[in-house]
């Protein structure tokens, strides 16, 4: 075979197998650079109360579960402008001019937390930032200090806050913890609530505009803090005075029940059953039967409490002129007890033989 025919044949070989591997040595697109810093905060909302914006938002869930990658440490950052100058669209601005207002450091910090961080700093700008646009953004970092995303907060324009309210008292009552303050606003109310672990929930859903508010959701033996703010501004973000004093109160029930309604007595053999309406109050766990016979005191009788609304008196005899009454009460330590209600006299008489007609 001469060369140039043993060329020609290596040459169509080559082209062969170009053609059935037409991507073999080529290099894949690069990978995308692997995340090595922590989860950036779901989401970031700000909001004024008194003077100073408060920065609120969910810490994220680690990326990994290795101790390095524990958040360690949260930063805000905050862009001012002028009431003259439009904020840029872009959170670019956070690199170019952005000022480093606060840093709070965890051991480590717990994922779902919801963190609410102040920036005092604003009382040292000019008129202590009022009618100036607030731009603020959060990140956190891992233990190798390792950074998330910055994530911005909506922009918010300080204004001059109002007094807060006054004179905030807490009274139990049957109903729940009311609530009553004075104030001058014509934005509304905020109703805050704490417990022992000392975190602040937000009663209502809508702002309050009564002085005046009935917290119907509370525990008997429970102690609650209230704290009343006054919105000063309609609208997000949320505009709040400081709280008002704080009023503590511990939830007792002295206030007993309803007396039961539509008590019934009927004879039924040799013995009576009585039957009532149930009672609508939902702190009420029992109810007690009390009994009198031809005109003589009455005397409580069956289990105590019945927690049924009916019950068959099988103690008497035919010829007792029998009244009964019956009380509600309720889950406190000790029960309180309603007032009673009562059945008309009723005399007992010898039931008709079988087969026999009744009396009449």
């Amino acid at each position: 075979m001469s060369t140039r025919a043993a060329v020609a044949r290596l040459a169509f070989a080559l082209a062969v197998v170009a053609g059935l591997c037409p991507a073999c040595g080529k290099k894949a697109p690069p990978l995308p650079p692997e995340l090595r810093g922590p989860n950036a905060p779901p989401s970031v909302t700000v909001r004024q109360i008194g003077e100073l914006p408060h920065v609120v938002f969910e810490l994220p869930a680690p990326r990994g579960t290795k101790p390095a990658q524990e958040m360690a440490r949260v930063e805000l950052i905050r862009v001012v402008y002028d009431s003259e100058e439009a904020p840029p669209p872009t959170p670019d601005a956070f690199r170019r001019r952005g000022e480093r207002v606060r840093v709070e450091l965890g051991d480590p910090f717990t994922p779902g937390a919801v963190l609410a961080l102040s920036d005092p700093t604003v009382t040292e700008l000019e008129r202590g930032g009022v009618r100036q646009t607030l731009r603020y953004a959060v990140r956190v970092l891992d233990r190798r200090g390792r950074p998330s995303a910055w994530v911005a907060a909506p922009d918010l324009v300080l204004v001059a806050a109002t007094p807060p309210p006054q004179g905030l008292t807490a009274e139990p009552t049957a109903a729940g913890v009311r609530l009553a303050w004075s104030g001058a606003t014509d934005h509304g109310y905020n109703v805050y609530r704490s417990t022992a672990d000392g975190v602040l929930t937000l009663l209502n859903d809508l702002p309050i505009r009564a002085e005046e508010y009935l917290d119907e959701d509370v525990q008997i033996g429970q102690p609650y803090e209230y704290r009343v703010r006054a919105l000063f501004a309609d609208g997000r973000p949320r505009r709040e005075t400081n709280d008002s004093n704080v009023a503590s109160v511990t939830a007792v029930d002295r206030f007993p029940p309803q007396p039961p309604q539509g008590l019934v007595a009927v004879q039924e053999g040799t013995g009576v059953r009585l039957f009532w309406d149930p009672s609508p109050e939902r702190d009420v766990t029992g109810y007690r039967v009390f009994r009198s016979v031809d005109g003589a005191g009455f005397e409580r009788i069956g289990p105590d409490p019945l927690t049924r609304p009916l019950y068959l008196d099988a103690d008497v005899r035919t010829g007792q002129r029998v009244i009964y009454r019956v009380t509600a009460v309720d889950g406190a330590s000790p029960p309180n007890e309603s007032g009673p209600a009562e059945t008309p006299p009723l005399a007992l008489i010898d039931e008709p033989a079988s087969g026999e007609d009744g009396p009449g």
